[in-house]
């Protein structure tokens, strides 16, 4: 008898402060429901829209998203192969000046 009421009682109740705990943790870490989340295409890290910079590319008229970051080390990658290339034209036209 006692076993029944355990099994009956016990279980569902402990089963249910259990998942009312989870359910706590899940809604203390989600973000604000109304910032829409995005992910960026290059780090594919979660963004907010407003943080985001998006770009239509191709001809299949697909969007894609990009954070700051990525756009920024795109630009200095950019920079550094300008400069390299540039550098290397400089050579190449001073010996055939010189």
């Amino acid at each position: 008898m006692l076993f029944f009421i355990i099994w009956i009682i016990c279980i569902p109740l402990i089963i249910w402060i259990v998942l009312r705990i989870i359910s706590r943790r899940k809604a203390g870490e989600e973000v604000d429901p109304g910032v829409q989340l995005e992910e960026c295409a290059l780090c594919h890290e979660e963004f907010p829209m407003n943080a985001l910079l998006e770009k239509e590319v191709g001809g299949y008229s697909r969007v894609y998203c990009f954070c700051g970051n990525c756009i920024e080390q795109l630009r200095s990658e950019y920079q550094a192969k300008v400069e390299q290339s540039d550098g290397g034209n400089q050579q190449i036209s001073e010996s055939t000046n010189g």
